[in-house]
């Protein structure tokens, strides 16, 4: 509504020069003019009313981020949508916030300034959930206004620090309402200051109010590209003004403080929201990866400046990223989640060297755990990785991409149980749906096959737990030899501290100054310091555990290029169908219905018509490459269809599969049609 709003004020008198020379019988040309002018203010009316209704609504639904306790207190609502009145109502509530900001902005004779507070927080509580209330209040306020009288309440040194957790909530409420019902654009933030500079924007004031009720996405990425230094424009993020003309009573260091809890609200804030967390999180990215990576233990002092490297960011930080790829922003806003996921496997290991927060890891872990069906696709798919298609299989990305984000997610431990899970649920449920699909294929009429039609399926099975395995060897082998090299590390630089230490302290003579003197020049060793000390720092006992790595990586069998190789046999044995005949498999379906797949994608119906049909000339599958989205997706399945797989007699080879199943009546027909005394030896 607002768009079309917008879009008729610009048109309008284009629109009023064109009906005004065409000639109309009825109505006449000249009232059309004032029919959009008429159209163009019922427009605005019905916009504002709709954004007060929409405020209110969401301020009911309990399963809102930021939503009240208490329901809603609808006295001031047009709910029933009567004409006329919610017009009516809408003012006079607009007034009485109008009404409540005044009384709070004039001078008082006594002064009493925290009682003036007081009641006006519990007023605005009431109402904070109210569009017309805030909007008269935060109107009549104004941006400087509302710097103003955020600094007075939660200056550490101000008179109203008495219930400040309170007076959060309900102006960060209200606020929160306002910014849906307002557009909080360059032109309020630019004078969102106590000295109201033009261009000056205090973000810090709002860190107490962020955290509180549903803010409109357009102000929340507006000011996370402040806070990230990537807004175009005149505006610049001062986060909180010292010294005389700022007045911030309490020193430059609380002042960045101060800044350090905005920035962590406010990248919460932006979490919360499942459609502006996926495609904020994946434009600020490389910025989130870098600030996250400890790439050396400094000193305070001799860390760069910004809040980069605070570790009081992030927890936020990690939140934002696992927001991003989290189940609600998939289900809102699927393609900017998939988009985020795809640049955060192509970037999340393609950073500067460095140690991964236990934080950023464990971030990883819950995005590979929503996603792990792409995960599992990328291993068991018999097609290569599409990096033009972010849908495909795999979201596109190979499994040595997938490997290294699942390998720094398994280095910080708190993934890894859970998406171990993952893993061999994933395994039972192909090796499941591979029994369900083929039933009572093996029946004794049937004969021999050269494979089961599982045998895929088994294999797809192995890759995935062998996949996981091996990432999880590579991961605690990765944190053994960190240990051991700290460890080492660690033992030089106790060792030349002990020879120190231990000359210093057999030196000491208490009977004399002289020979003190005198041994402090000489170096003697104590002993039984050096035993304590190095006793202390021996090895960790970690014999046990490389052991059980070993174990563990013997059993598995990964089995790389493997999809190449099982592409290869399926087109030999397609190629040499004339010759060598694929057999039929007949398979139950369910419900006393049974299927016989052919092996021909055509009879089987894996090709349907130009769209998807993935042979060439010469009736051969073309190179993958060339292939549509489509093809591809039929080329696939055609590849593990059950005829495919069971005539496929290259399998024990290609996949290092066992032998294929011993049924009753493996034997070829004419075999069995007579018994051994009735052949002949000639």
């Amino acid at each position: 509504m607002t768009e079309l709003h917008r879009k008729l004020r610009t048109q309008e008198r284009v629109l009023a020069a064109h009906t005004d020379a065409i000639p109309l019988a009825v109505p006449p040309a000249a009232a059309a003019p004032a029919r959009l002018r008429a159209a163009g203010a019922w427009a605005e009316r019905e916009v504002t009313a709709l954004h007060r209704r929409l405020a209110l609504a969401q301020a009911a639904d309990p399963e809102a981020p930021g939503a009240p306790a208490t329901s809603v207190r609808w006295a001031t609502s047009d709910r029933h949508e009567v004409p006329g009145r919610s017009t009516a109502t809408a003012a006079t509530a607009a007034a009485a916030g109008r009404a409540l900001a005044e009384r709070l902005t004039r001078p008082g004779p006594d002064h009493r300034d925290r009682d003036r507070l007081t009641d006006t927080v519990a007023v605005l509580g009431r109402r904070a959930d109210d569009p017309g209330f805030v909007t008269g209040f935060y109107d009549r306020l104004g941006p400087t206004g509302l710097a103003m009288l955020l600094h007075h309440l939660f200056d550490p040194a101000g008179p109203a620090r008495a219930r400040p957790a309170q007076a959060a909530e309900v102006l960060g409420r209200g606020l929160a309402t306002y910014s849906r019902v307002r557009v909080l654009n360059d032109a309020w933030l630019g004078r969102f200051s106590r000295q109201g500079r033009a261009g000056e924007v205090e973000t810090s004031l709002l860190g107490p109010l962020l955290g509180h009720g549903r803010f409109s996405r357009q102000l929340l990425e507006r000011l996370g590209d402040l806070m990230f230094g990537t807004a175009h424009g005149s505006l610049r993020d001062v986060g909180l003004l010292t010294g005389p003309r700022g007045g911030m009573r309490s020193g430059p260091w609380s002042a960045r403080a101060a800044h350090r809890e905005y920035a962590a609200t406010l990248l919460r804030a932006i979490a919360a929201d499942p459609r502006l967390a996926p495609s904020f999180a994946s434009r600020h990215l490389p910025h989130l990866l870098h600030a996250s990576r400890l790439v050396a233990e400094l000193p305070p002092g001799l860390r760069p400046p910004g809040d980069a490297w605070s570790t009081a960011l992030e927890p936020a930080r990690a939140a934002l990223l696992a927001a991003a790829g989290g189940a609600a922003a998939q289900r809102a806003s699927p393609a900017a989640a998939r988009q985020f996921v795809v640049r955060l496997v192509e970037m999340g290991t393609a950073g500067p060297p460095g140690r991964i927060s236990p934080h950023l890891r464990a971030a990883y872990g819950q995005v590979l755990h929503v996603w792990r069906d792409d995960l599992h696709a990328a291993i068991t798919s018999p097609l290569p990785a599409d990096r033009s298609r972010p849908d495909a299989p795999g979201l596109g990305l190979a499994t040595s991409q997938w490997a290294a984000l699942l390998r720094e997610s398994l280095r910080g431990g708190a993934s890894a149980p859970l998406l171990a899970a993952d893993a061999v649920t994933a395994a039972a449920r192909i090796e499941e749906q591979a029994w369900l699909g083929t039933g009572n294929y093996n029946r004794p009429e049937a004969g021999h096959y050269p494979a089961s039609p599982r045998t895929l399926a088994y294999h797809q099975a192995n890759e995935i737990v062998a996949f996981f395995g091996t990432a999880l060897v590579d991961a605690a082998e990765a944190e053994l030899r960190d240990h051991a090299a700290a460890l080492e590390q660690h033992q030089r630089r106790t060792a030349v501290l002990l020879d120190i230490l231990a000359e210093t302290a057999k030196s000491i003579d208490v009977t004399s100054l002289v020979r003190t003197l005198v041994n402090l020049g000489t170096g003697l060793t104590v002993e039984i310091v050096e035993d304590r000390v190095r006793r202390a720092t021996a090895n960790l006992p970690t014999e046990r555990s490389r052991a059980v790595l070993a174990a563990l990586r013997v059993g598995l069998h990964v089995l790389p290029g493997w999809q190449d190789q099982y592409r290869a046999s399926v087109t030999q044995l397609w190629r040499h169908r004339g010759s060598s005949p694929l057999r039929p498999v007949r398979v139950d379906t369910g419900g006393g219905t049974t299927r016989v797949y052919t092996g021909d994608p055509r009879a089987d119906g894996y090709i349907t018509g130009p769209a998807d049909d993935f042979l060439g000339p010469g009736n051969e599958p073309i190179a993958v490459e060339a292939m549509t989205p489509r093809q591809r997706s039929a080329y696939g399945a055609w590849l593990a269809s059950p005829a495919i797989v069971a005539n496929n007699d290259r399998l024990p080879s290609v996949l290092g599969a066992p032998p294929a199943d011993v049924v009753p009546g493996w034997g070829p027909a004419w075999a069995r049609a007579q018994s051994p005394g009735d052949r002949g030896l000639g």
